[in-house]
Parts: structure tokens; sequence; C-alpha cells
């Protein structure tokens, strides 16, 4: 399938660490927050679940939350190669123990994905003070002084982030595009989701979520 390095920029983990501790472990089988809902939705159950238990998505439920939630690659030749390139790509990143199916566990690996688009490049000392400065610089530099942020000005600024020699830049793009907006986007989630846009206040709520 030709485009089945189209998603290296969206998910570039291979693995993840298992929190430490009965606590963490505990706390980490809970699915919460924006990834959460993300996750949920993926899977095909609630937006509002927080039981992790037994729960999991596969290559299957991917494709479908691509196609039908996300409208990847809609009206474009051979999507549903690049779809399922796209989810091949997916799966390998996410599904740390190769049995098919991605946890919630798993997919907290798209947490600094979606940090590096909310706030950029950080150090790991940043204080909360500078990692607020930092992603509102980002949101008024990206939106350029209107109010919100769009499906076009999100898939401009990834394509001129990522490497010259980007295998599919446009399709890579284009999914970084719609995930974010799925993701951090709560006031729209009835319109097709590159109708969608983030409104300053929901950039930085999603900055405090994933940064708690």
């Amino acid at each position: 399938m030709a485009d089945q390095n189209s998603s290296e920029s969206l998910v570039t983990g291979s693995g993840f660490e298992q929190p430490q501790g009965n606590s963490a472990a505990q706390d980490a089988v809970k699915v919460h927050g924006a990834l959460g809902r993300a996750f949920n939705r993926i899977a095909g159950v609630s937006e509002g679940n927080t039981d992790a238990t037994d729960l999991a998505f596969s290559r299957d439920h991917l494709k479908a939350y691509l196609k039908d939630q996300l409208s990847f690659a809609k009206g474009e030749m051979f999507r549903g190669t690049k779809i399922s390139g796209v989810a091949d790509k997916i799966m390998e990143s996410l599904d740390a123990d190769k049995d098919g199916m991605v946890t919630w566990m798993e997919f907290q690996v798209m947490v600094d994905e979606m940090r590096q688009h909310l706030i950029g490049d950080v150090g790991s000392g940043a204080s909360s003070a500078e990692i607020q400065e930092k992603a509102q610089g980002l949101f008024n530099e990206i939106s350029a002084g209107d109010k919100a942020i769009g499906f076009d000005t999100l898939k401009a600024e990834t394509l001129e982030k990522l490497p010259s020699d980007q295998d599919h830049k446009s399709l890579v793009a284009q999914l970084a595009a719609l995930m974010v907006l799925d993701i951090v986007d709560l006031d729209e989630q009835d319109t097709a989701v590159r109708d969608r846009s983030i409104g300053e206040s929901e950039w930085m709520s999603a900055v405090n979520d994933f940064t708690e």
C-alpha cells in the first residue's frame, strides 16, 4: 500500500512506559480527559465512559473512525487504500504488544504528540507559567489574530513543519489537523470535523488537560 507511512508525524511513539505503583496503575486505567473522549469514540463506546477494563480498539475500529467520524481523505482517489494504509501505520505505532488491539494505556503515547501540537517545543523542566505562555503564544501565532483556528489553518501549519523528505505530506497534515480538531474542540461535536474550529479557551483547556 502506497500510503502506509502517511501517519509517521502524527504518531511518533513505538511503545510506552507503564506507570509505576498501584496508585498510578489505578489512575491510568481510568479513561479521562480530551484524549479519553477520542479513545472512546474510536472504540465505539460512550464518550463519558471512564472504565478501561477490557476496552480496546482494533484496526477495523480505527478504519471506521477515520472514514466515518473524521471523513479522512473524503473525495480523494484511492480513499480506501489511503485509510487502510494510515490505519496500519497507526496500529503499528500504538499497539505496543502487537496483539492487534490498542488499549487505553497504549493510546496514551498520543499525549506527547498532542503537547507538541498545542505547546510546541518546551523543556521538561518548564514551569506551569512557562507552558501557559508558550501555548498562548503558539495559539496567537497560528490563529494570526483570529478568534479560532480551523482545519485549513491547522493543516497548513502542520504541513509547514513537516520534514522536506516526509512521505505523503498532505495526508499526514490532513490527519493531524482532523485529529487535533476532534480531540480539542468541545462545542461543535455535531458538526463535521473539518468544519469545526478551536477557540482560545478550548486550546488552553486542552493544554491544561495534557500537562496536568
